[in-house]
């Protein structure tokens, strides 16, 4: 497993899970209350957003792609989803 974001709550951590699932990206949060159950993902007090290794480049692509574009609401961020080539 990968952390390819940090969230600054949990709704943010839900927010950025629901649109790399929507792109077919298999994605994980792991918070206080869980991190270190688990050895590959170590205690920190962190939300972190969590993928497989082997789909982490493409996760970290997307959200910088969603990061850069300009504001969008959510139907704008539908589209972008819908029209990134997996």
């Amino acid at each position: 497993m990968t952390p390819v974001y940090i969230a600054e709550s949990e709704l943010d951590a839900q927010l950025v899970q629901d649109l790399l699932l929507g792109s077919g990206i298999t994605a994980h949060i792991f918070g206080p209350n869980v991190a270190g159950a688990i050895p590959e993902v170590p205690a920190t007090g962190l939300i972190r957003v969590v993928v497989e290794d082997g789909e982490a480049d493409l996760a970290r692509a997307l959200l910088k792609h969603l990061e850069s574009s300009p504001a969008a609401d959510d139907e704008d961020a539908a589209f972008l989803l819908d029209s990134q080539s997996l």
